[in-house]
């Protein structure tokens, strides 16, 4: 089967590219805007000429599109940007994929929904609260009213980063190791969820569509551990045996951008077709801290 993958050089991208790489089952493709090189092609998503040809030079069956502006204060700072990468550029690929005869995996997020009634099945009515949440809702539209493609919505995602603050999981790291006392956020409930894991829940998917299943519509996976900022700070530092005395939790924090306060995805759908990844939040978060201890 051969594979695209867009904005492989990204937090899930890199990780997604690597899983499918290593099975031999897969021929795979990864593709980078201002990080290419190595073992990435060059990609601008706004250029829809750039990315024709690249389809039909590679002519993949499956395209798994992880390039998004994915941080909600920047998509509010800069919303034609967002816009045009979350939604136009999306739409566009879709439609290319469509035409060549590949099936298009949309990468979406829990922001879709308000936060107000968990959890939320993958048939729930979308009610996306902030600039963001609208932008991949759209995204989401465009893909599924373009051709036979599917989507997998997930949370806040951690893994292997290539510097702290690539994640705001991982960037809790330097919160905690910093003596200065701060307050963090202790209403929003999130379920973060590691990038390798969603890797290896594309991966078996892609397993299933090559022996016949086919997957259409919307899927959702996530982690399994509720926590605030704050909360998972505490466990970052305890995970460390760091002090976390100079922490406390703010129930009622003020956002630039409104933010959903429990938007928990129910993975009923993909866990009934046997698929399944995950351990504990503790020992995911001790690996990928590691490297900056």
């Amino acid at each position: 089967m051969k594979i695209l993958i867009t904005g492989a050089s990204g937090l899930l991208g890199r990780s997604v590219f690597s899983q499918l790489s290593a099975n031999p089952a897969f021929d795979v493709t990864g593709t980078a805007f201002s990080r290419a090189g190595e073992n990435l092609r060059r990609l601008d998503l706004t250029d829809s000429a750039a990315v024709a040809d690249m389809l039909r030079e590679i002519q993949p069956q499956v395209v798994i599109h992880c390039a998004a502006e994915r941080w909600p204060d920047r998509c509010a700072e800069n919303p034609d940007a967002a816009w045009q990468l979350n939604v136009q550029s999306t739409e566009r690929l879709a439609q290319l994929c469509r035409d060549t005869g590949a099936q298009l995996v949309y990468i979406s997020t829990d922001y879709v929904f308000d936060g107000s009634a968990p959890p939320y099945s993958a048939d729930d009515e979308p009610n996306p609260i902030n600039f963001y949440g609208r932008s991949k809702l759209a995204g989401e539209q465009a893909v599924l009213g373009n051709g036979d493609h599917w989507v997998l919505r997930v949370p806040l995602l951690f893994g292997p980063v290539t510097y702290l603050r690539e994640s705001g999981v991982t960037a809790l790291l330097e919160t905690v190791r910093d003596p200065q006392a701060v307050t963090l956020d202790d209403w929003a409930i999130r379920f973060p969820t590691s990038v390798e894991d969603v890797a290896r829940v594309l991966e078996q998917c892609l397993l299933k569509t090559a022996v016949g299943a086919h997957l259409g519509g919307i899927y959702q996976w996530s982690g399994d551990t509720a926590c605030t900022r704050y909360q998972l700070a505490r466990v970052v530092a305890e995970t460390y045996g760091l002090s976390a005395d100079h922490l406390s939790g703010d129930p009622a924090p003020q956002y630039n951008e409104p933010r959903p306060y429990n938007c928990q995805l129910d993975k009923s759908r993909l866990t009934d077709m046997g698929i399944e990844a995950g351990e504990p939040l503790t020992q995911q978060l001790a690996r990928y801290l590691h490297p900056f201890l």
